[in-house]
């Protein structure tokens, strides 16, 4: 799911989907995010009145007639959860993240044979280095993280989000085929549901 991917902060594995430029200012917005020390509630409660805007096939950006293929705007409203958490600091006020490899292999150390303690304190927790877009190889993301206060909305401030994607079709010549892409991502308000 797009949506979730993009709520966890896991813009790396959307690479796939994404054009250069949506992909770069995604994952800027995802660092920043992660270094304010937030994070959105990632549960998608529903996606609903989908619609395609229009299809634009000549303007500044695009011209059929150049070859160009054309894009296709697409709305769509996303019932989310609008919960902004602040992530939990750990003792010494360092953030989980920020642990050097030889602290995180002694704490794995002590912790084995804890049981469900040490899956959720110790397991990789800092595995993600700098880098909000992807996963560790343990597959814990940014989002495992304990949460603490929340500083914006609330657990039951449910919104229907509002969102307008554009997508073209892009040519792979690797694969020898055309797949489409997101050229474009935008918020575009929200409503109380």
């Amino acid at each position: 799911n797009i949506m979730k991917l993009f709520l966890e902060g896991r813009i790396q594995e959307l690479k796939p989907w994404l054009g250069e430029a949506v992909y770069n200012r995604l994952a800027a917005e995802g660092r920043a995010r992660k270094k304010e020390g937030v994070q959105m509630d990632t549960n998608v409660l529903a996606i609903m009145n989908a619609e395609i805007l229009a299809c634009e096939l000549e303007g500044s950006s695009v011209n059929v007639e150049r070859g160009d293929d054309p894009i296709i705007l697409l709305h769509f409203m996303c019932q989310q959860i609008h919960c902004v958490r602040k992530k939990v600091k750990k003792k010494g006020g360092e953030e989980k993240e920020e642990e050097s490899g030889s602290e995180k292999e002694g704490k794995k150390e002590e912790e084995k044979g804890d049981g469900e303690d040490a899956k959720v304190e110790g397991k990789g927790a800092g595995d993600n280095n700098d880098n909000t877009d992807s996963s560790s190889s343990s597959g814990r993301t940014y989002m495992d993280d304990a949460l603490g206060e929340i500083v914006e909305g609330s657990e039951d401030d449910i919104r229907a989000n509002s969102y307008v994607i554009a997508f073209q079709r892009e040519y792979n010549e690797e694969k020898m085929e055309l797949n489409w892409k997101i050229v474009d991502f935008r918020f575009n308000g929200a409503i109380a549901y």
